[in-house]
């Protein structure tokens, strides 16, 4: 669903260039000749951007995408070979710095990704200076039945590094579903039909402003999440409770849960294993029924808030939760030593424990005048269900 999610904006994106591409010379001459730096700005932008938020993947798409029209827009591929040569590198050289790991923008452990663009571009330099008979045999012979690739001018091996390429991105698309990926298969797409319809005007500045407005989509969604959402819970955090709390009015319950023991278990099983007991419970509560909307409030602590309910409407609910958490094993590996032959040997053995949930419950029928009071008391609530004996759910 997240994965369907991200790729909505984009083919909206996708759409709207289309039909400006189709209606792009009927445009008054006023907004044409606007339309001409639109490219140069998102460029500025977007490279702005990435580097305030250290989004190299974004920054290297808008490199690509400025190779790509200063190419075309110059006509410095103007034969055959060369045209091939980019766009065959153009996509190759997408898809090898999208599966490269991100390792910032200004960093010596981004050298590795300036120098696969760096010897791309001087391999195809010194190609299209010295157009050797084997690279000119390879990529502009045709080597299946001409009448089937009449419908463009793109030579075939040049389709078929483009299909390939466009079908790995989407395999990494769906492995690792994000913004920056889906800006990245945009932009491939984008690619793509800018090299196949050529040295056009609409090509240069509308296709071009839509990659671009892409990766400013895609940089402006990561900031969204770095600020509102929970980076080890993916949950939304405490920013984005505060402005829940500011919408808030008439009926509500506010829930206040924390994990039982987890400073005991932390330094039992490690701060990892306590990571992945967060991630879990995280897991059950994006589930919670009843319409409640889950927070992360901060270390093992977490809110539910439910807007048009009471607590002894929200009681069961959060008590399903609870029982939910608590019936649900969670499986730890810990490692042992034993000898074998006067040889220490590792194994590698499961641990099942059980994690439980305190929980407290106020609503906004009680003593409170705003959404930050009804918390307070829900977290009252919360001490007097761990002074129960904990794994229970108390209402003030």
């Amino acid at each position: 669903m997240r994965a369907i999610k991200n790729l909505i904006p984009i083919f909206i994106l996708l759409l709207i260039s289309a039909y400006g591409y189709q209606v792009y010379f009927q445009l008054p001459k006023v907004i044409v000749s606007g339309i001409i730096f639109l490219p140069v700005i998102l460029a500025l932008l977007v490279i702005s951007l990435s580097i305030h938020f250290n989004r190299s993947s974004i920054f290297f798409y808008v490199i690509l995408v400025a190779i790509t029209n200063i190419t075309l827009g110059l006509e410095l591929a103007n034969t055959d070979l060369g045209y091939a040569l980019l766009s065959g590198f153009v996509p190759l050289m997408l898809l090898t710095l999208t599966a490269m790991p991100d390792r910032g923008i200004v960093s010596s452990r981004a050298i590795p990704a300036y120098a696969v663009l760096a010897s791309s571009i001087v391999f195809s330099v010194v190609m299209m200076s010295m157009s050797p008979e084997w690279l000119t045999h390879l990529l502009l012979t045709d080597w299946l039945p001409a009448r089937y690739f009449d419908w463009t001018q793109q030579p075939q091996a040049v389709l078929f590094i483009s299909i390939s390429v466009f079908i790995s991105m989407l395999v990494l698309y769906f492995l690792q579903p994000s913004p920056n990926m889906s800006a990245g298969l945009g932009v491939l797409v984008m690619l793509l039909i800018q090299l196949h319809l050529g040295y056009t005007d609409p090509s240069l500045n509308v296709l071009s402003s839509t990659a671009l407005t892409m990766c400013l989509y895609a940089v402006l969604q990561e900031s969204w999440r770095m600020a509102y959402l929970d980076e080890l819970t993916e949950l939304p955090a405490r920013r984005a409770l505060r402005e829940r709390f500011q919408k808030l009015g008439g009926l509500y319950t506010v829930a206040m849960l924390d994990v039982d023991h987890f400073k005991k278990f932390n330094d039992t099983y490690g701060h990892d294993t306590g990571d992945a007991v967060l991630r879990m419970i995280a897991t059950k509560l994006n589930k919670v029924t009843g319409g409640g909307a889950s927070y992360r409030y901060g270390g093992e602590e977490f809110s539910v808030v439910f807007n048009g309910k009471d607590s002894e409407a929200a009681k069961p609910h959060l008590e399903a939760l609870r029982e939910t958490i608590a019936n649900t094993p969670f499986i730890i590996n810990r490692s042992s030593s034993r000898r074998k032959s006067d040889k220490k040997v590792k194994r590698k053995k499961n641990k099942s424990v059980r994690v439980s949930v305190s929980i407290g419950v106020a609503d906004s029928h009680s003593n409170a005048s705003t959404p930050w009071d009804v918390l307070k008391l829900s977290d009252k609530a919360l001490y007097r269900a761990k002074g129960k004996g904990r794994n229970c759910v108390c209402l003030m």
